[in-house]
């Protein structure tokens, strides 16, 4: 929180800033000021949440720098500080807005007992402010999403929301016809979310869509959303060959800041709003030829040869959990998947097969169990084979873990991860490396972590790097660079509002006030 001090007379200036006990307010910083015209620059640029201002000063009078306050609607609180011959004219102007003042010669108790009027008044406003900002938030969070299911609607063929697609589109620059359908797979999406954005998918789309926003420009308008998490679709009015010109750029742009891959599939004619969904089913066949590995359209000769062994795996799979043999489930689905590798060509269309295969061994071994058990199934667009295979696990995991209900002997528990986040916390730690190392599916992890130590994994593994940058702090001499490098922050920035948010306080204030 800022406050500003306008008077003409330094004496006074200083008598006020020497007369408060500013911490006690949160007041961080104090800034100066001596006439109307400087105090208004001020406010404007650094938007001080108190002024206390004389009445009579030169070049900007006080009356004046109020007048102008209340024209351009500044939120600050201000405090007049007046000598006794101008309380009757300003009297009634001050208390008619709001305005507190204090009289000269200055008492302390005064000054405080006015400044914590003023204090509380901005913190009533900014409160205000900010429940209101959030409201707008969520309601825009919720028309976002209105609107994605309306296009989602439309793209499975249901025509009925087209009206308000139009209005949306009208709003947003795209026209009603002549559009580009683009089908997007992410591929190595698991990983991404998972280790930068700690399984917030929400958070993961929001940077997509901005680094889409930036690639694209402004000037090119466009539509991106998803069918469900591993289908992404985008309508553009864009065409021909400046078409590829910015999907390349966006899929450079993905790989090059968050190491996003994806497979791309385009329609080669253009279509109406109204028709969509033609659009998505063209481009999804485009897709289905897609080498998994390259990207390109190619065919594999050994569909037949490949769905034969897969049955064998299954069978392998389904003696491994009714075992309890998590480790092994790892090793046959790991045996596939480079089976799968050998060849080289591997179409969308069959990793596809592959996974119907697996759903339909996942929900019979479901649906032998008496009791109710969560649906579990691998997602068919999963379009990258280590994607598949991490997900496969993981299913099967949880499916093994729902029916045993007890964590698989020779493996550990909650209490072993613990003590590896003790261990190894300045490394990368992440959902999906946890589960990779203990052979629990992630989603058990974190709701067994949370049950048994009463936080998240990230909490946890936060608090675990502050307390030792603490240590660094207090008893080394260690830059706050080289600190967020030893705790596991290769950002000094991200490290510092880590720790900031923790402690109260920056590295550099704690060290000198520690």
């Amino acid at each position: 929180m800022k406050v500003l001090i306008v008077d003409d007379e330094e004496h006074v200036r200083e008598g006020i800033e020497l007369s408060v006990s500013w911490e006690k307010f949160g007041v961080k910083e104090r800034l100066m000021a001596d006439n109307g015209i400087e105090a208004l620059d001020l406010i404007r640029l650094h938007h001080p949440a108190v002024v206390f201002c004389d009445m009579k000063m030169p070049v900007m009078n006080g009356i004046e720098l109020l007048e102008k306050i209340r024209e351009e609607e500044l939120n600050t609180q201000v405090i007049v500080v007046s000598g006794y011959s101008d309380f009757e004219f300003t009297r009634a102007a001050i208390k008619a807005n709001g305005i507190d003042y204090i009289l000269k010669p200055i008492r302390r108790k005064e000054m405080e007992e006015a400044l914590q009027r003023a204090v509380d008044a901005w913190n009533k406003f900014e409160n205000g402010k900010q429940a209101e900002a959030r409201l707008g938030a969520i309601v825009r969070k919720a028309d976002a999403l209105l609107e994605e299911e309306k296009i989602v609607a439309l793209a499975k063929g249901d025509r009925t929301p087209v009206n308000a697609v139009k209005k949306m589109f009208e709003r947003i620059g795209l026209p009603e016809s002549s559009l580009n359908i683009v089908m997007i797979l992410p591929k190595n999406r698991l990983d991404i979310v998972s280790n930068r954005f700690m399984m917030d998918d929400q958070l993961f789309f929001f940077a997509i869509n901005n680094i889409v926003l930036d690639a694209m420009g402004k000037d090119r308008p466009y539509y991106l959303c998803r069918l469900d998490e591993y289908q992404w679709l985008l309508v553009t009015a864009i065409q021909g060959k400046d078409l590829a010109i910015y999907l390349n750029r966006v899929r450079r742009a993905w790989k090059d800041t968050l190491g996003l891959e994806v497979l791309v599939g385009e329609c080669r004619q253009l279509y109406a709003l109204e028709n969509i969904s033609e659009g998505v089913g063209e481009a999804r066949k485009e897709l289905l030829n897609s080498n998994v590995f390259s990207g390109k359209p190619e065919a594999s000769d050994d569909a037949g040869a490949e769905e034969a062994g897969l049955k064998n795996y299954l069978l392998l799979l389904k003696n491994a959990i009714e075992t309890g043999n998590k480790h092994l489930v790892s090793e046959i689905v790991k045996s596939y998947a480079d089976s799968l590798c050998e060849a080289g060509v591997l179409p969308l269309k069959e990793l596809q097969l592959c996974s119907m295969e697996a759903n339909l061994m996942l929900g019979r071994l479901i649906t032998k169990q008496k009791e109710t058990l969560p649906i579990l199934y691998l997602p068919l667009w999963i379009s990258d084979l280590n994607e598949w295979k991490k997900i496969l696990v993981q299913q099967i995991w949880m499916l093994m873990e729902s029916i045993s209900k007890q964590p698989a002997p020779g493996y550990g528990g909650i209490e072993e991860i613990r003590d590896y986040l003790h261990a190894h916390f300045e490394e990368e730690i992440s959902l999906t490396v946890l589960s990779e190392k203990f052979h629990f599916s992630p989603q058990y992890i974190s709701k067994k972590f949370k049950e048994t130590c009463h936080s998240t994994i990230i909490t946890y593994v936060t608090e675990l790097r502050i307390e030792k940058a603490k240590t660094l702090l207090r008893n080394t001499q260690l830059s706050v660079s080289e600190i967020a490098g030893q705790v596991g922050y290769a950002d000094e920035n991200y490290f510092s509002k880590a720790f900031k948010k923790q402690v109260g306080l920056s590295p550099l204030l704690y060290r000198k006030t520690d």
